[in-house]
């Protein structure tokens, strides 16, 4: 026969509950209830990348601002400026470091816009004053030069073939009354009713070399305008070359007329520097 035994105090070390009774698990009546332990809360993990903007705007904003003295400094700065600012707004980092980028950002852009300003300024004060020089230049001549272009006119009047006429700085044209002209078989050009020829002379008295390619005639007829008779085989080429001063030049030129007994010849010696000489019949 078994004699029952006491239940074992549950708080001794040697209690175990019996799992296979009802309830098992379950701590007797009178024992007391002991929470399970947990642990603290987890923290979240902290962004040790936070301090790229506001490194990134204190580089850019200090190379901005040795070069705010150029186009460059001034847009480095307002990168590190934007940058700087991000940092701030997204509270990510060092704010020390954000607000030292901003402020060297702002630093370089204001630099950077006084240099451009004032760089401007110099720039159209220098063009302003080319302008106005070139401008009192051309209104008020040398002595020299007024008396140059003096010495280079003289009045246009209608004079007969074969006069000389002589401009005031010493150039001197002469053109010979027409004589009939026969092109040659390779001729081109004579295909009006006659064919005439000038001899063209040009005497250089002025102290400079004079340029003869320019000195070419144009010639009309009974109100129609002569046509230009080219003729390499009678050598009516218009000359080319340099006349030193003192020397002269002659050469013949040809045109195709409707009337050659009424005669209009103009000849320029330049365009700008002499008046046109009209020969007439």
């Amino acid at each position: 026969m078994s004699i029952p035994q006491p239940p074992s105090d549950p708080h001794q070390p040697n209690y175990q509950p019996d799992h296979s009774a009802p309830g098992a698990g379950a701590p007797p009546a009178g024992y007391p209830y002991q929470a399970p332990a947990y642990g603290p809360p987890p923290t979240a993990p902290q962004n040790t990348g936070g301090n790229g903007l506001a490194i990134a705007s204190v580089v850019v904003g200090g190379v901005g601002l040795v070069l705010s003295w150029i186009f460059l400094g001034g847009i480095l700065a307002l990168v590190g400026l934007v940058l700087g600012v991000v940092a701030l707004v997204k509270k990510r980092g060092s704010r020390l470091l954000a607000i030292i980028g901003t402020a060297v950002s702002a630093l370089a852009l204001v630099i950077s816009v006084i240099v451009t300003i004032v760089t401007f300024i110099a720039a159209a004060s220098a063009i302003t004053q080319i302008n106005e020089s070139l401008e009192s230049t051309s209104v008020s001549q040398s002595p020299a030069a007024e008396a140059e272009d003096d010495a280079a006119e003289t009045t246009t009047e209608n004079v007969a073939f074969g006069e000389t006429v002589t401009y005031d700085d010493g150039l001197a044209v002469t053109v010979s009354a027409p004589e009939t002209f026969t092109p040659s078989e390779y001729a081109a050009g004579a295909d009006q009713a006659a064919n005439v020829v000038f001899t063209i002379t040009i005497t250089n008295g002025t102290d400079a070399n004079f340029d003869p390619t320019l000195a070419y005639p144009s010639v009309a007829s009974s109100g129609v305008e002569a046509s230009s008779v080219y003729d390499s085989d009678q050598s009516l080429d218009q000359p080319s070359t340099t006349v030193p001063a003192g020397q002269s030049v002659t050469w013949r030129s040809a045109f195709s007329v409707a009337d050659p007994a009424q005669l209009i010849l103009e000849l320029s010696p330049g365009p700008f520097e002499y008046d046109s000489i009209v020969y007439q019949s």
